[in-house]
């Protein structure tokens, strides 16, 4: 690719990008997609991972997280990006990712700002790491069986898995389906009992959420939230189970508030028998669960909405009480959610686990619950929050590359008007 003919990231397969990387070409727009840090790093994992390439090694089938892959109208072996492309998100596409959608709709690769540096420490460990970007609105049993034929098709008979956030979950189901043929699997942060995030998702709440409608010239977060996320399986079947009787039941619509945010009680019914269909661990499974981190732990039904408590006890995004799983061999880092695959010493672990099933950089004991501080947020406080519309060209490059974090940096602050 000549060095004046500049490319358009969205436009690039996995391949092609990192041979950009390994040779220097178009520094500088690499350098605005991942950052300088991450650019200048994964530059130097891109060459050594020539070096250290295995065409004999083991592969790992690596299934990210709940929007981390990346979904387009194909056609012809081409395709057209909507989640999540700036021009997309500006002129109010993203209503076409509500379901029953367009059967062209599918996955197209992964988000790889969040999952690129995983696959070339991969490489550069002796693995040939496969991604397997799915459409995260659908189903998770229906992930899970298209995931074990997949496995299938490949031939593998011992195959080796991770998966981030709800990836891990998909992994997860696809045990009941795959004839023993996954070796084994690691979960990085999987919300095995669910996480607050997509009930927040639900309610129009959710920062990313907020963002994606600021970007939107048309609609709001509450039009989003209602038109799209609530006709999506995907996102019912990531919600948190109860943990206590006075705790309300979230697959019950009864439980939440009656407005124009109340979800598809068939939905929510199917999410219940999905998560109780989860089969249990056994030798094969692994978990990484990261602590530390500011995390909503529980929600309480009040007269105008839910309101949140937060406290460090998880990664951010999946409480630590949700992120375990019962008899599964269980590691934990103090890291947040979305950098658990970018984290060099998870990366390490992983590595190790898929070699040996040990590893000694993480620790096994799990941290003492958080004591004392916490914090209540209401509803009310949140929907007060990225209020007014926002042009991409008018946000700074970090928040460009966190737009899916969720965590509403200065552009979205600022009041109304």
């Amino acid at each position: 690719m000549a060095e004046t003919s500049i490319p358009s990231i969205g436009d690039l397969h996995d391949d092609q990008l990192v041979a950009l990387l390994r040779s220097g070409a178009h520094a500088a727009l690499l350098t605005a997609y991942f950052g300088e840090p991450e650019y200048r790093e994964l530059a130097q994992l891109a060459k050594l991972a020539v070096t250290r390439r295995n065409p004999r090694g083991r592969r790992v089938f690596v299934l990210p997280g709940i929007m981390g892959s990346r979904l387009g109208f194909v056609a012809r072996r081409k395709y057209s990006l909507l989640w999540l492309h700036p021009t997309a998100v500006a002129n109010g596409s993203l209503m076409q990712l509500a379901m029953p959608g367009p059967r062209a709709l599918r996955a197209v690769g992964v988000m790889l700002p969040g999952y690129l540096k995983l696959r070339l420490r991969l490489e550069v460990a002796g693995f040939r790491p496969v991604f397997c970007p799915f459409d995260w609105r659908r189903d998770v049993d229906h992930l899970a069986r298209e995931f074990a034929r997949l496995i299938e098709r490949s031939g593998e008979r011992k195959a080796l898995v991770v998966g981030h956030s709800m990836g891990g979950v998909v992994a997860r189901a696809a045990l009941a389906y795959d004839k023993r043929r996954i070796a084994k699997l690691i979960q990085l942060g999987a919300p095995n009992d669910g996480s607050f995030a997509p009930l927040q998702a639900l309610r129009a709440v959710y920062p990313t959420v907020r963002k994606i409608a600021s970007l939107d010239r048309d609609h709001s977060a509450e039009h989003l939230a209602r038109t799209v996320f609530h006709t999506l399986p995907g996102i019912y079947q990531m919600l948190p189970s109860a943990g206590n009787a006075s705790e309300p039941d979230l697959f019950d619509s009864r439980s939440w508030p009656a407005d124009e945010l109340a979800p598809s009680p068939k939905l929510l019914a199917r999410a219940r028998r999905i998560r109780a269909q989860l089969p249990a661990a056994n030798e094969r499974c692994n978990v990484i669960a990261g602590v530390g981190q500011d995390t909503i732990v529980s929600v309480t039904l009040r007269e105008r909405g839910f309101q949140y408590e937060f406290r460090a006890d998880g990664d951010g995004t999946v409480p630590l009480a949700r992120a375990r799983w019962t008899d599964a061999a269980t590691w934990y880092v103090n890291e947040n959610h979305g950098a658990l695959t970018k984290n060099d010493l998870v990366l390490a672990a992983v590595a190790e686990i898929l070699k040996t099933g040990d590893t000694r950089r993480l620790r096994t004991t799990a941290p003492k619950a958080a004591e004392g501080a916490s914090r209540i947020v209401t509803e009310e406080a949140l929907r007060a929050c990225a209020v007014r519309k926002v042009q991409w060209d008018t946000l700074s490059l970090d928040s460009r590359r966190r737009i899916l974090d969720p965590v509403l940096s200065p552009e979205f602050l600022v009041p109304a008007g």
